[in-house]
């Protein structure tokens, strides 16, 4: 028994992360053993964005060569910019074994500006056209199908590898067109096993067939699909005329089903909106079930977080945990073992009197990195939040403290609220919501900014803060920490340094740091979402989530519990998380503490299960 497959991909929009490279890029989209027959055009149902490719940069027409398919080729130049591609394909694989995999190959092709002639001149694309063939491979993505003989279709936003970061949106589907059956075939298979036969195949086609048809009808409510053909007919082993009417209900099947996919390629062409939407929405839906296997369930009645608890828990759980998968559509490169994914541990606290914002005004989200850091410390989260929220959100990476190693956090704090004033003031809006992400240093340079930004109080939305030592270092227990920023100090003479070891006063009370724990600001948050990790030895733990330490006489221990008791009894909502990461390395990075510390904005796969995961932290 054999299967004709129909394989459709329709690219959407292509936008550029962070390519290492200006030149000229296209996709190439192949199925081993298939051949393209159909290109896709689609209607375009958006409006002309600012980053989008100029018309007179797309150099090569999307086309058909051989067995591959072939976008349009684009000139990429400069950040965030975008390829409104808006063409597929479908092809044809004749033939397969019933339960043979499908295998589906996309390269990302490129040709450096260095071999371009003149990209200002007038007649550029007529320039270029010869040097197609100089494309080469740089990256791939590969998608696995394992049920060929059921209809799939999935969404996924395709990013390549971190060295040709970029995002395509892409959309696949597929569908069994016709089972070849022999007379001879059907008579060795009913008389052993009917019932199974018919629910292997009469069965999955007909649920193919419904999925498709609703799917149809629901996007397009006022269609009318008038040509179908199938009637439910009952099969008796006794029945003389069983084999016809098994090969009739073929037939009828896979006649609607024809007609079905003929309607989903024209929904492709001149509705692909609601069809995108609906699939991105299940991508959503289906990664947040997958990740929710690595969230560790806070079973007590404490609200703070034990980190030596959380990390065993954390151990036990990788050991035991199976990968399991539930695409029948699979992304290769994206999927990574479970066992090696961060674990999350959570904890919320919750007063009343939390302010709704709604969801149809613009959003802006800062994001701010740490200690001598610069705004490209920050692109994963930035892409990330993009990818997900596309223009739900518009993200602003402060400049001002680039750099900066000998000014107090004040100081920076100021620079920081006049960049951000300056920003939502040219934007022009009177409703907004705005939030902010801070790693390290960032998150208490954006607290000491608030004040400055009383402003816009009412439109504050979600405080994010990533291994951010609020209450200083009176907790740390790192010698290697400790000496580090003693070291540092006298070396440098740094004023940021000073602050944040409270060393800039004589009178821990009278520091900066403890200062700005009377200030005003996060009450003004809904969320209020602290991030530490047990393996981070830059950043006390309990300092990074706000929380007391042990009872002491030590006089830095009890200005310390002072300072938590100060900030906590402004805010209204706190969700505490304590991030175990599977770190491998064996570098100083580790050795040292560090490594952890930076896996908050380096580690791609954290950022995305965070921003999926908890996604109502941003919207």
């Amino acid at each position: 028994m054999k299967t004709q497959i129909g394989v459709l991909i329709h690219l959407h929009k292509f936008i550029n992360i962070d390519l290492s490279t200006q030149g000229i890029y296209q996709l190439r989209v192949s199925v081993p053993g298939a051949q393209p027959y159909l290109i896709i055009n689609s209607t375009r149902q958006e409006p002309m964005s600012v980053n989008e490719v100029d018309e007179k940069y797309i150099c090569y027409p999307e086309n058909i060569h051989r067995q591959y398919f072939y976008s349009q080729g684009f000139l990429i130049i400069y950040e965030d910019e975008e390829m409104l591609a808006n063409v597929g394909c479908a092809f044809r694989l004749e033939e397969i074994q019933f339960n043979s995999n499908i295998q589906i190959i996309m390269d990302l092709l490129f040709l450096d500006i260095k071999s371009i002639p003149d990209i200002h001149s007038e007649n550029f694309a007529e320039r270029v056209m010869h040097l197609h063939s100089k494309m080469k491979p740089v990256s791939h993505a590969s998608f696995l199908i394992s049920n060929p003989h059921h209809y799939n279709q999935m969404y996924y936003p395709v990013d390549f590898d971190t060295n040709h970061f970029c995002s395509v949106q892409t959309q696949i589907f597929t569908i069994p067109l016709n089972i070849s059956i022999t007379k001879q075939y059907l008579e060795q298979q009913i008389k052993p096993q009917l019932n199974t036969f018919i629910y292997q195949t009469i069965h999955v086609l007909i649920q193919d067939r419904n999925i498709l048809l609703d799917q149809i009808l629901n996007i397009q409510s006022d269609k009318k699909i008038i040509q179908l053909s199938y009637k439910p007919l009952e099969y008796h082993i006794n029945n003389p005329d069983l084999i016809n009417l098994i090969t009739q209900s073929f037939y009828e099947l896979h006649h609607d089903l024809y007609v079905l996919w003929c309607e989903l390629i024209s929904i492709l062409k001149e509705n692909y909106r609601n069809l995108l939407l609906l699939l991105q929405q299940d991508y959503c839906e289906q990664i947040k079930l997958r990740w929710m296997n690595c969230i560790l369930i806070n079973t007590s009645q404490n609200i703070y977080l034990q980190s030596h608890i959380n990390h065993e828990l954390a151990k036990l759980k990788r050991q035991n945990l199976k990968n399991t998968e539930f695409h029948r559509i699979i992304y290769k490169e994206a999927i990574i073992p479970l066992h090696s994914h961060p674990f999350f541990y959570r904890t919320t606290y919750k007063k009343e009197g939390l302010q709704q914002n709604s969801n149809d005004i613009p959003h802006y989200i800062v994001l701010l990195h740490g200690y001598q850091g610069t705004s490209y410390d920050m692109r994963y989260w930035k892409a990330i939040l993009n990818i997900r929220f596309q223009d739900q959100l518009k993200l602003i990476l402060p400049t001002c403290n680039e750099f900066i190693n000998n000014i107090s956090i004040k100081q920076q704090a100021q620079e920081l609220a006049y960049e951000i004033i300056d920003y939502i003031t040219h934007e022009k809006v009177y409703d907004f919501k705005l939030s902010f992400v801070g790693h390290s240093l960032g998150g208490i340079i954006i607290r000491a900014a608030l004040p400055l930004l009383n402003s816009f109080q009412i439109y504050m939305h979600t405080y994010i803060s990533l291994a951010t030592p609020h209450c200083g270092y009176a907790p740390s227990k790192s010698f290697l920490i400790d000496t580090g920023l003693m070291v540092i100090q006298k070396w440098n003479k740094c004023k940021t340094l000073q602050e944040l070891s409270q060393k800039d006063n004589k009178n821990i009370d009278l520091t900066y740091l403890y200062q700005l724990s009377t200030f005003e600001g996060l009450e003004w948050f809904n969320n209020v979402v602290l991030l530490a990790s047990h393996q981070d030895h830059y950043v006390p733990f309990q300092s990074a989530l706000i929380q007391k330490t042990e009872e002491t006489n030590d006089q830095k221990i009890l200005i310390y519990n002072q300072m938590v008791t100060n900030i906590l009894s402004r805010c209204k909502k706190i969700d505490r998380f304590d991030i175990n990461f599977l770190i491998t390395k064996k570098k100083l990075d580790k050795l040292i503490g560090r490594a952890a510390h930076i896996e908050f904005i380096d580690n791609l796969l954290f950022v995305k299960m965070f921003i999926y995961l908890f996604d109502e932290f941003f919207i």
